[in-house]
């Protein structure tokens, strides 16, 4: 009897010495064909394998077209793979791509070269309107010097007159010029016909005839003078013409000189223009000033005005007014309250009121413009 743990041979069992025979599987090659098996791919047994091939075995022969490689192929890289097609079919949108890539930098370049020629465009018509604007404002400019220069001309060689009304007086011409001459000829020849001095017969001489015009010259001068001091007209003479002229002009400084309660707004005519203006009041060419009181002085008054109040006080909400009443009063308003001008306070204390003599020349212009022509047509 053999040992009790060695097991009974079974009858199909080969007989063995323990050793792999050619043919028998390992169990390690049973392990991985059940593998194989289990994941649905079959390989060959053992026994076909190439290390062991059958007794037939023969090389397969290479076919380069297979029936399953399609017409044109290329093989393993023909263009009937996948891959090949999406190359090939990127190439063709990346060529499509710069066709578009191009056509587009062609427009752009186009587009490029329009606004080139409109930039161009518009920088020559700016370089004209720029050149046309030099000439307007060197044009303008001597305009507006052509009206300053003519403004101050005018402030330079300031006139203002209007006439007064006044009574026309023949008495006195008529004594002087008529009366006494024929009285002295019918004296002359009374002499002459009573005594026979000959008196008649100087009379006819030049040098007597001379002495008549004499006499008539001197009579009307005397008949002007005359007619003057009693305030009458004389014949041949205007009436009573008052004026304003324009003596000097005063230089001032810039400063603002206004006194406080003349500057309760923004100063805007830093320059008041100050003139020296002289006030004449004739009658026959004989001058009829008077002081305060009322007495002749023969001689014209001169008074500060500014030419930039006088300016703010002619404006047609004063000046148009058909009453001189109403412009005095409008006018006097009009220089209490006007601050924007920049009137020294300290004129005032020399002796110069500025408000008041520009009034006084507003209202000689009011005057003379109402004294015109055309001033009934309104």
């Amino acid at each position: 009897m053999g040992r009790k743990d060695k097991k009974e041979k079974c009858k199909d069992e080969p007989e063995s010495n323990g050793q792999p025979r050619c043919g028998d599987m390992s169990p390690a090659t049973a392990r991985w064909s059940a593998k194989q098996e289990k994941a649905g791919l079959k390989s060959p047994l053992p026994g076909h394998q190439r290390n062991n091939p059958r007794e037939d075995w023969t090389p397969r022969e290479r076919n380069p077209k297979s029936h399953w490689v399609r017409k044109g192929g290329g093989g393993k890289n023909g263009p009937s793979r996948g891959g090949d097609r999406a190359v090939a079919k990127a190439a063709a949108e990346a060529t499509y791509q710069a066709d578009g890539m191009k056509d587009a930098l062609r427009e752009q370049f186009e587009e490029t070269r329009v606004a080139q020629d409109a930039s161009m465009h518009l920088r020559r018509d700016l370089t004209n309107v720029t050149n046309d604007l030099k000439c307007a404002e060197e044009k303008l400019g001597l305009h507006r010097n052509r009206i300053d220069q003519m403004h101050d001309e005018k402030r330079k060689n300031f006139h203002c007159a209007w006439l007064d009304e006044t009574e026309r007086s023949l008495i006195t011409f008529v004594l002087f010029v008529m009366v006494v001459p024929a009285i002295f000829i019918s004296l002359v020849i009374y002499l002459d016909f009573i005594h026979q001095f000959g008196l008649f017969q100087f009379m006819c001489c030049w040098q007597a005839v001379v002495a008549s015009m004499i006499y008539q010259l001197i009579a009307v001068f005397a008949d002007r003078y005359i007619c003057a001091k009693r305030g009458y007209r004389a014949i041949f003479c205007k009436r009573i013409t008052h004026s304003f002229d324009a003596v000097t002009q005063e230089d001032w400084d810039l400063l603002d000189r206004r006194a406080d309660v003349m500057s309760m707004r923004k100063l805007l005519h830093d320059n008041a223009r100050y003139s020296v203006v002289a006030y004449r009041k004739s009658l026959n060419g004989v001058l009829l000033n008077t002081d305060k009181f009322g007495e002749r002085t023969g001689v014209p008054s001169f008074s500060i005005i500014s030419h930039e109040l006088l300016a703010q006080l002619t404006v047609p909400t004063v000046m148009y007014a058909d009453d001189a009443q109403v412009v005095k009063d409008r006018l006097a308003i009009s220089a209490k309250t006007t601050h924007t001008v920049n009137v020294d306070a300290y004129l005032y204390q020399e002796g110069e009121d500025v408000a008041r003599g520009t009034a006084k020349v507003a209202l000689g212009l009011w005057y003379q413009s109402s004294q015109r022509n055309f001033a009934e047509c309104f």
